[in-house]
């Protein structure tokens, strides 16, 4: 797939508020959960958030990896996306 660099960082932000809502979602979920049914709920989680970054960051990475952000980047994307949203 040929991606522009805008579709790219299009589908890099995508994915990352896609996994943020997913996450946020999990959280509010495990809340009402018995701690027996917390891990399969916490691996279909897993799975969906892996299948988001699979089709939306990882294809971004792969037209562009010079846009991969080294680990302390990531967590300042996230914090940004979450205090956006909560605001």
């Amino acid at each position: 797939m040929k991606l522009t660099r805008d579709a790219a960082k299009a589908l890099l932000d995508g994915g990352i508020d896609a996994t943020a809502v997913l996450n946020r979602a999990l959280k509010r979920a495990l809340l009402h959960t018995v701690d027996d049914d917390q891990a399969g709920l916490k691996k279909s989680f897993g799975i969906m958030m892996a299948g988001v970054l699979e089709a939306t960051v990882n294809v971004a990475l792969q037209a562009y990896p010079e846009m991969k952000p080294d680990r302390e980047a990531w967590r300042d994307i996230v914090k940004a996306r979450a205090a956006s949203r909560a605001g």
